[in-house]
């Protein structure tokens, strides 16, 4: 039998280096803010490799996965050790991200695992993220991933992870624009939206089917008061949708303030290969409000030409208020023909989140957490099917609910021709869902 197919379990030690100059520390033990994987066995996530629990752990469903953790700052990391299950030698490598995992540097490439231990001495650098990746015979299994850090640096690049889990000083982040603290001004100083724009549920000249869109460079200091701001903290956007508004085509039905992703210069629509590309996105964010005749949003997707191939969306109760429901969360696959459950009890106000990963093969595992509940589900591995063209990602809020007559007092054929129930119908076009977007992250 070839070993190499097996699961694998194993914890892994990291060293950090202190700044050059200053006295070495006994090592303090790093707290991850998340763990993701492009794989997921059941509900074996991802998150169980970082929860200080050796009973508990995370196992791929496919060869040749990785899981990614970032830190909860920016460390100096120059050493690493794993302790694997078991003698049986693995093939893997190990790739550190100091931007937040949206760039990697590989620094163990396709080295074979000596069994039981392996220590591996690396160059002496800045990182808030480390990857470990499976060759494409293991099947990777990780009961504990430990980072062990010795002090703390200002090498890396993204606001979110600086050299103080304190710091508010509102530096600017040079790589993108971010700005921490109180001195955001636009929504692309708290996101990093180099590579999208944002479709809003208005219209320059009260064109129903003509909703407004703002690419880059304009998107760099674009904001709305209404439909797309920041929080009162200045941490996170609001992104509005309402019943009425203006939609993207004649051919839907509803309204939004959403994301789509881009490419180059921000100014090109991305359109990657469905199924020959690894790619991810990562969402931190908050469902805030929801429409109450039919409570209904979707706050992620990919899409291809024609098809919603993948959609988290949220289901509120029949009799909803909007703001303090209880309601589910699903990832939907191929138009609505695979349902797989992620929070059975999500309740608005509730922060989330959610990583939608893609692999060369077409398949894609959703990995959700809910930050209050602590409720954690994954999708396992499910493939895109009946895709045309190429796929994109969206974030943000496409409400699924629709008033049949607009707030330019233009009827909305597609709504009325929905035939929904009376009920389900918004009598008010001003009827809204709102979501707070702390962190999007494309890798």
């Amino acid at each position: 039998m070839n070993t190499k197919f097996s699961n694998l379990s194993f914890t892994i030690a990291v060293s950090a280096a202190m700044i050059a100059g200053a006295s070495v520390a006994s090592p303090t033990v790093v707290s991850f803010s998340d763990a993701t994987a492009t794989s997921t066995s059941g509900s074996f996530v991802a998150d169980n490799a970082i929860d200080k629990n050796k009973n508990t752990h995370w196992e791929a469903a496919a060869r040749g996965a990785s899981i990614t953790a970032r830190f909860g700052n920016c460390q100096r990391v120059d050493d690493l050790v794993l302790n694997w299950y078991g003698t049986n030698k693995y093939t893997y490598s190990v790739q550190l991200s100091k931007d937040n995992g949206a760039t990697w540097t590989t620094v163990v490439s396709n080295t074979s695992g000596k069994g039981n231990k392996d220590a591996q001495n690396i160059t002496d650098q800045a990182a808030n993220a480390i990857k470990i990746v499976g060759d494409i015979d293991s099947r990777l299994r990780i009961d504990e991933l430990k980072v062990n850090s010795l002090g703390l640096t200002n090498g890396c690049t993204s606001s979110s992870n600086s050299n103080s889990s304190n710091d508010d000083s509102g530096t600017s982040n040079p790589s993108n624009g971010e700005v921490s603290g109180g001195n955001a001004q636009y929504p692309a100083d708290v996101l990093d939206l180099r590579k999208w724009k944002i479709a809003l549920p208005i219209s320059l000249n009260s064109n129903s089917n003509k909703a407004t869109e703002i690419k880059q460079p304009q998107l760099k200091t674009y904001s709305n008061s209404e439909y797309f701001r920041l929080n009162a903290a200045k941490n996170g956007v609001l992104l509005k949708a309402i019943a009425g508004g203006a939609r993207t085509s004649t051919n839907t039905a509803y309204a939004r303030s959403e994301l789509r992703e881009m490419q180059g210069d921000g100014t090109e629509s991305a359109a990657w290969n469905c199924v020959n590309t690894d790619h991810a996105m990562y969402l931190e964010q908050t469902l805030l409000h929801t429409t109450t005749n039919k409570p209904e949003a979707t706050i992620g997707q990919i899409h291809d030409s024609k098809n919603d191939l993948v959609m988290v969306k949220y289901f509120g109760p029949s009799s909803a208020n909007g703001s303090t429901d209880i309601g589910k969360l699903e990832a939907r696959f191929n138009n609505d023909t695979i349902i797989k459950p992620l929070d059975s009890a999500y309740k608005i106000g509730d922060p989330m989140t959610i990583d939608i990963a893609v692999t060369s093969s077409g398949n894609v595992t959703i990995t959700y957490k809910n930050l209050r509940s602590g409720v954690t589900s994954s999708t396992g591995t499910v493939r895109m099917r009946g895709i045309i063209g190429s796929c994109y990602f969206k974030a943000g809020i496409y409400i699924q609910a629709c008033s049949k007559t607009d707030i330019y007092g233009n009827t909305n054929t597609v709504c009325a021709n929905k035939k929904l129930s009376a009920d389900k119908y918004e009598t008010d076009p001003y009827a809204y869902a709102e979501i707070e977007l702390r962190k999007i992250t494309l890798r």
